[in-house]
């Protein structure tokens, strides 16, 4: 097998410090976003906003069919392997099954809600159907920016995703917010989805100038099959782990229409929802470099780059958890004086990121070595459990039974996602 020496192995913790601190500036924006719309919007637009923000999360998971995850480990072996054919084939299957599904997923869920709200005869909430109008942008951009970080320019392309989308959107709303466009849940989504297409433009001219003339050049060779068998298991398991942390939203809306509840919930979620952004921004800087040390059978590299991720993570995670539990209050207070009282609901939620945040690589890790099928069993149960507690502790105890429902099954799974890792090494 050839391999590429140009592929650095050994991380960096200067590059895995700054992608925690380009998720930080896109926190600080993003948050200053919501900061806007709570105080702009009426409760029920704020509520419209925040369903159509969870509901198009949760579909843009599904849109790329793993692909965007299969990348971080496809792209990296092709370049290990100087396989440039399949290299451009990847990249030429996944934008047409990406572009093509995300269309199929707009569709399903125009006509959907649309005929319940007709049969239940109940007032449309038009921002979902019109964000969701932009899902074939918003799951390939995500495609690229998985694409970008395989090939090793993890920081230009977090740094366009986690920093130029929400600056755009920021400066798009409170442009609205100044100018002769009153704020209301649609004009939100808008701008938000003008946002998301400004940044295609963009990371798909970078990931573009990234790319090799030898994968240009190329005949490209698709296996798309073998692809989609692989990426699915890694959808699946996603898109479980985005139900667990944005259906809380939705359930809630369905629990107490238009109520107060829901906002308080969003803004906690997003608030504690922050520490878990650590994990999946470093996991586009180790994840392509663990592929490769599997494909090598280096069993201590692969320890030494785990247990580097864990301490290297593990202070910053500590460090946000006890500025929430310390100040948790005075940031939700920002929203507006009655959020002040989801302060309990986000250190609960803070508790369960935090968790998930030190391990997110572990499911990863465990699927690259083909266990599929007990982390998707695993991710399923933890998933239902987390929905079924969420409508019964969520219609007695509102926000902080959805809290407690999302944190319990969550912990109880990366930690043993920790353990399997653990026994495995002992096997190896």
């Amino acid at each position: 097998m050839i391999q590429n020496p140009s592929f650095d192995l050994p991380p960096a913790s200067f590059r895995s410090l700054l992608l925690f601190v380009l998720t930080l500036g896109n926190y600080a924006l993003m948050y200053l976003a919501n900061i806007v719309l709570a105080r702009s919007l009426t409760v029920s637009d704020f509520d419209d906003y925040s369903v159509a923000l969870s509901v198009v999360t949760m579909l843009s998971t599904l849109a790329t069919l793993g692909l965007e995850k299969y990348a971080l480990r496809a792209i990296a072996l092709f370049r290990e392997r100087q396989d440039w054919r399949k290299f451009r084939g990847f990249w030429l299957f996944s934008l047409k099954t990406i572009s093509g599904f995300s269309l199929l997923l707009f569709g399903l869920l125009s006509i959907s809600l649309k005929t319940i709200w007709a049969i239940q005869n109940i007032e449309n909430h038009f921002a979902i159907i019109l964000f969701a109008g932009f899902l074939p942008i918003i799951a390939i951009t995500l495609f690229l920016v998985e694409v970008i970080s395989a090939q090793g320019a993890h920081v230009l392309g977090i740094t366009i995703y986690r920093l130029f989308l929400p600056s755009v959107y920021l400066l798009l709303i409170v442009g609205c917010s100044f100018g002769k466009f009153q704020l209301s849940a649609s004009v939100a989504v808008l701008c938000l989805g003008l946002a998301w297409m400004l940044t295609l433009i963009l990371i798909w001219q970078a990931a573009k100038w990234i790319t090799t003339s030898e994968v240009r050049q190329s005949m490209p060779l698709i296996t798309g099959k073998k692809w989609l068998s692989r990426s699915l298991p890694l959808v699946f398991n996603s898109l479980m782990l985005t139900v667990m942390t944005s259906s809380g939203v939705v359930i809630l809306e369905l629990l107490f229409p238009s109520g107060l509840d829901v906002g308080i919930y969003a803004v906690a979620a997003q608030t504690g929802g922050f520490i878990s952004l650590i994990g999946t921004s470093t996991n586009r800087y180790y994840l392509p470099k663990m592929v490769v040390l599997v494909e090598r059978r280096d069993k201590s590299a692969i320890q030494h780059l785990i247990n580097q991720r864990s301490l290297m993570i593990g202070g910053l995670i500590l460090a946000l958890f006890l500025t929430i539990a310390l100040f948790g209050q005075h940031l939700l207070a920002l929203f507006g004086s009655h959020f002040s009282g989801g302060y309990l609901t986000l250190v609960i939620i803070a508790v369960g990121a935090s968790i998930s945040a030190l391990y997110a690589d572990m499911p990863y890790y465990l699927q690259y070595l083909g266990f599929n099928r007990i982390v998707l069993s695993s991710t399923l149960l933890a998933m239902l459990t987390m929905v079924t507690l969420a409508f019964l502790l969520g219609k007695s105890y509102g926000t902080l039974g959805v809290a407690i429902a999302y944190t319990i099954p969550v912990v109880l799974l990366f930690i043993s996602f920790r353990f399997m890792v653990v026994l495995h090494f002992k096997r190896f």
